[in-house]
């Protein structure tokens, strides 16, 4: 067979293989992954205190992992908790260095002594992110040689093998706070990707589109999306596992939340105002449900919660993300009886089906008969107290906020009740605020989770013990 036979061979089989694998295309499909300005952990709009954070390098302890690597998860995080809008992020990467160089230009007499940035006017952090790359298997660099596969064996070639790839990459977080040096909590997040790919031919079909951190040779393959699923579970876990008590900044100053100035549709009954100055109790979380771990369709039990007309199902969250959580029709409710508390934070996330859809948080519930608290929040600005007892009811306070928009149709609701005070937030703001000085509302119950008319979900349980 001569050279010139033989190159016109080689691309008919080229032709060929490309033809019989647009055939297969049930079973071969390649990741791609774009990153947007919306991706992963967007910020939403947050208008409640702050904490004051800092993030170092990640060691890379995997044998695939280097780093450059480390350094690159490290800016990809620091990014995406800006975006929250939750935190005040300060600089201690490369920008610290250049930062000390502006510094000293400034002290230098080189620049105008009213224009140069002063010495000592940095921000400190209260909590330090180290952490450790502990695991990071790509397997999706590109296209693959091998023999055999689906294909058979052809002369010069050795055949095309397509099969699946998985990438995992995993990362431990320790949190510490930064005046004592403690260890805070720790905990470890993982990325996780696969899909089908091509390979065998080994001439860079695929190719190779620059990444920055040392992640170059991965983009569009399953280790990108793996990365990113690590970022996003990695700023949940930051969020969650950062106590409450540090959440304490609003620009520059320690401050709490004020009280918002709204219109009222009902004016509060039986009620005085709390003062302004009143610093917020910090808690302990003592319960938690994102609903994550169940299957599609679940329903109650669903962990600790019982209840009828409720099951677990997919949602678009507050970030745009897909996630779980769990729905309510019908008459549906859920209530936690295992979990009986007095003075708590509760916070929760809901969306519904209509504009005006309302949520019903029971609080303090007891039985024989029924004592309770309702807390009513509807996406429309509708905030509500009832007080019910047996089968009567009365409004302790109510209001209608104008011009409050949910986020995304999401609202994060946030309850305080400690002792005879009652505050309510929607979206880190406050709407309520009232003292209820009733002996019989002052005993410990459990929480319940229902609806009024429309669809409800809710997702993004905490409960917090101030006792």
């Amino acid at each position: 067979m001569n050279k010139r036979w033989k190159g016109g061979f080689f691309v008919v089989l080229l032709t060929m293989i490309g033809i019989y694998l647009s055939s297969c295309g049930a079973g071969v499909s390649t990741t791609s992954v774009q990153t947007t300005e919306q991706s992963f952990s967007e910020a939403v709009r947050y208008e409640g205190p702050k904490a004051r954070i800092a993030v170092a390098s990640f060691k890379c302890k995997a044998a695939k992992c280097s780093g450059q690597i480390g350094s690159g998860i490290r800016d990809m995080i620091v990014d995406a908790l800006v975006r929250t809008g939750k935190f005040i992020v300060l600089e201690r990467g490369e920008g610290l260095e250049e930062i000390k160089k502006e510094l000293e230009l400034g002290q230098s007499g080189l620049v105008q002594p009213e224009k140069a940035p002063q010495v000592g006017m940095m921000e400190g952090a209260d909590i330090l992110v180290v952490g450790s790359i502990i695991a990071f298997e790509p397997n999706a660099g590109g296209v693959k040689g091998g023999l055999g596969g689906l294909i058979p064996k052809i002369p010069f070639l050795g055949g095309v093998k397509v099969g699946k790839e998985d990438a995992y990459i995993a990362l431990t977080l320790r949190f510490i706070d930064v005046r004592t040096g403690r260890i805070i909590n720790s905990t470890r997040v993982e990325g996780k990707a696969s899909s089908f790919n091509v390979g065998g031919l080994g001439l860079g079909i695929l190719g190779t589109v620059p990444l920055a951190g040392g992640l170059e040779v991965y983009k569009n393959t399953p280790m990108e999306k793996a990365v990113m699923v690590l970022i996003d579970n990695a700023v949940k876990a930051i969020e969650k596992y950062v106590p409450e008590d540090y959440y304490r900044y609003k620009g520059g100053q320690t401050t709490q939340p004020k009280t918002e100035q709204v219109s009222t549709a009902k004016p509060a009954t039986q009620t005085t105002q709390a003062p302004k100055t009143q610093q917020e109790p910090q808690g302990k979380l003592i319960f938690s449900e994102d609903f994550e771990s169940y299957g599609i369709g679940q329903t109650p039990p669903i962990g600790q919660f019982t209840g009828n007309n409720a099951s677990v199902v997919t949602v678009v969250d507050m970030n745009k993300k897909i996630t779980k959580a769990v729905v309510l029709k019908g008459g549906g409710k859920i209530c936690n009886k295992n979990l009986k508390v007095k003075d708590f934070i509760l916070e929760a996330d809901f969306t519904g089906s209509a504009g005006c859809a309302t949520g019903v948080i029971s609080i303090r519930t007891r039985e024989n008969p029924v004592i309770t608290y309702k807390v009513y929040t509807s996406l429309c600005g509708k905030y509500s107290i009832k007080k019910v007892a047996g089968n009567t009811s009365i409004d302790v306070a109510s209001v209608e906020v104008r011009g409050v928009k949910p986020v995304n149709n999401w609202t994060h609701i946030k309850i305080i009740a400690n002792g005879s005070n009652l505050k309510v937030y929607g979206n880190g703001r406050l709407f309520i605020d009232i003292n209820d000085n009733d002996p019989g509302m002052d005993a410990p119950g459990y929480i319940c989770f229902g609806r009024t008319i429309d669809e409800i979900n809710f997702d993004n349980i905490r409960v917090y013990s101030l006792e």
